[in-house]
């Protein structure tokens, strides 16, 4: 993530926080109250992870276990259990930052390591969307025995150019984005490289609708956790290269994962799975590809 120098780290998660505002306030508007529950409980449970793991007096001290939070709770669907998100909060401070030694020291972005433990243990769980969601849109289109899109795009899962619902979370997550993006707190490389990654295999593989299709580009870009996933996982600063060319082979890399991952696995989104993946190639993309360094412009 492109950082302006004159921040430090808690007035960049602070920003990172508030750009995420527009998005929550979409899923409430959309999804209901019952948002706000598992997120409360998401953040909570970070920021009581983040004390109990580095006895930190103060668990506010940088704002990255709240922005932790926040996104755990915006990747999982609105109806999970409140058990679900504690875990995946507990898991992605210890295993996703406590076990590396902490804030800066991790390879994986831990809301995603907390997201694909609960993802893996608990799939009927936060894989039973109702028909309101995005992922189920994705589900859909990945399952649909043979059916053309435009046979199943008449099912409420599907929106006026995205997944039912979760098109407009994913417009206002990219507001916020472009927001961070304006204001010097990520680069434009890390989202513009994985939304292209996402859209260009979208683009091969879409043949108009038939029963081999695999869904628009626009479809894919306002499904599931897509610009979540752009603007602000994959933008991770501790967990993303820090030179160009390995910048853009990391978002082309997780954006073309996404659309593998929704369009032949067992997942419906793919998301987490992606970018942890790619994380563990940042070292090797960082050494192949360490000529020029980003310079926020």
């Amino acid at each position: 993530m492109e950082l302006d120098g004159g921040l430090k780290t808690d007035q960049i998660m602070l920003k990172v926080a508030l750009a995420l505002l527009p998005a929550i306030a979409a899923s409430v508007l959309v999804f209901g109250p019952w948002v706000l529950v598992g997120l409360s409980t998401a953040v909570i449970a970070c920021l009581v992870a983040e004390a109990v793991f580095f006895q930190y007096v103060r668990i506010l001290q940088d704002y990255s276990a709240l922005v932790t939070g926040l996104l755990i709770a915006l990747a999982l669907p609105p109806t999970t259990p409140i058990y679900i998100s504690v875990l995946a909060a507990v898991c992605a401070i210890g295993l996703g930052k406590k076990s590396f030694g902490g804030l800066g020291k991790n390879i994986f972005n831990p809301a995603m390591v907390g997201y694909a433990i609960v993802l893996v243990s608990f799939p009927f769980d936060i894989g039973a969307w109702d028909a309101t969601t995005g992922a189920t849109s994705l589900d859909k289109i990945s399952h649909r025995f043979g059916a053309t899109l435009q046979e199943i795009e008449s099912d409420p899962a599907f929106g006026s150019f995205g997944a039912a619902g979760f098109e407009w979370v994913n417009v206002f997550a990219g507001a916020g984005g472009l927001f961070l993006i304006y204001r010097k707190i990520i680069g434009w490389r890390l989202p513009m490289a994985t939304l292209i990654g996402l859209c260009l295999p979208a683009v091969l593989a879409y043949d108009g609708g038939s029963s081999a299709s695999f869904g628009s580009p626009l479809m894919h870009c306002f499904s599931g956790g897509t610009m979540l996933a752009a603007f602000f996982i994959v933008t991770d600063p501790v967990t993303s290269p820090s030179s160009v060319r390995g910048q853009w082979l990391f978002g082309l890399i997780v954006g073309a994962l996404i659309f593998v991952i929704r369009a032949w696995g067992s997942y419906p989104d793919g998301i987490a799975f992606s970018v942890l993946l790619a994380n563990a190639l940042v070292p090797l993309l960082d050494r192949k590809h360490s000529v020029k360094t980003v310079s926020g412009k």
